[in-house]
């Protein structure tokens, strides 16, 4: 079973309501707990803010969203036509306290969810990033806690 929302963002205007709407849409759909779905929506916020940013540069740019659920998880999957960056490699890791200015955002979206990977392909960014779903979540119907991503 394969439930997926996608959408295309041009540039940062409105980035965040979108994310937040997806997130929300996937956490139902995948009957995630309010703190998987939390977790998800900061991990996916600040993927995305850092390719506006930083991919970017604040100009205008491409940023194709798309999310669902399987048997056992519930994805997103962030792609850009930036130039190539891995996150992997900029997040500082360790402890807070310990860590130089920069690369919280990133440290605090990895420790949330449950898997993150990157590839970049044919001239694009992927960002994928998974939250195991609960054992008593087998069907991946959406149900009242449709808007459990922290809003």
């Amino acid at each position: 079973m394969r439930n997926t929302d996608r959408f295309r963002l041009f540039g940062d205007h409105g980035m965040g309501a979108v994310v937040a709407d997806l997130v929300d849409t996937i956490a139902g759909m995948g009957r995630l707990s309010r703190r998987q779905a939390y977790r998800l929506r900061l991990a996916a916020d600040e993927i995305t803010t850092n390719i506006a940013e930083h991919g970017y540069h604040g100009r205008r740019g491409v940023v194709d969203i798309e999310g669902g659920v399987d048997d056992d998880w519930a994805w997103l999957h962030i792609q850009d036509n930036a130039p190539p960056f891995d996150p992997r490699g900029h997040c500082p890791g360790g402890v807070p306290e310990t860590m130089h200015e920069g690369g919280y955002g990133l440290f605090i979206a990895f420790t949330g969810i449950d898997h993150f990977a990157y590839d970049y392909f044919d001239g694009r960014n992927r960002n994928t990033l998974l939250v195991r779903r609960p054992a008593d979540a087998p069907d991946g119907g959406t149900d009242d806690r449709h808007r459990a991503a922290g809003r």
